[in-house]
C-alpha cells in the first residue's frame, strides 16, 4: 500500500500562541477532511508553544466527538493515533496555545508498512472483562 496524506491542506498553519488550552473557545480549528471507519496515525510540526504549553486536538466536528486531547505538546513533530467509528467529512485537526504546521493524517496500515510496524499501543492486548 502506498503512504497517502488525507489532510486537504497539509501546509496550513494554526497559529494560537496566547490561547488557553482549558478553554474551549481559544482552539483554532483547521481545514475539515473526510474520513471512513479506521485507525488513523496523524501528526504535525508545532513550531513553537504558548506559556501555557499548548495542545492539539484531532475531532469530528459533525458528530461532536474528540478523536485525541494532546496536552503540554512538545515543539518538533507531535505523532498521535485514533480510531474512527462512523465515517464522517468534517474531521480536523484543532490547536491551543502553540503554532502548527506540516499536518498529516494517514490510516494506520499503510503508516506501519513504511515505519517498520504498529507502535505498541495498536497492538497491545487488554484483558477481557
Amino acid at each position: 500500500m502506498r503512504r497517502t496524506n488525507l489532510c486537504v491542506k497539509p501546509a496550513e498553519t494554526l497559529d494560537v500562541l496566547d490561547g488557553d488550552p482549558d478553554n474551549w473557545q481559544d482552539y483554532k480549528n483547521g481545514s475539515s477532511m473526510s474520513l471512513q471507519p479506521g485507525q488513523y496515525v496523524a501528526s504535525c510540526n508545532v513550531t513553537e508553544r504558548g506559556s501555557k504549553g499548548g495542545a492539539i486536538q484531532y475531532w469530528d466536528d459533525a458528530n461532536h466527538l474528540e478523536f485525541v486531547d494532546l496536552r503540554k505538546v512538545a515543539v518538533g513533530v507531535n505523532v498521535m493515533r485514533f480510531d474512527i467509528q462512523t465515517a464522517s467529512d468534517s474531521c480536523h485537526f484543532a490547536v491551543c496555545a502553540c503554532r502548527a504546521t506540516d499536518f498529516i493524517v494517514e490510516r494506520a496500515d499503510t503508516y506501519a508498512l513504511t515505519s517498520g510496524g504498529l507502535p505498541a499501543f495498536f497492538t497491545a492486548q487488554t484483558a477481557p472483562y
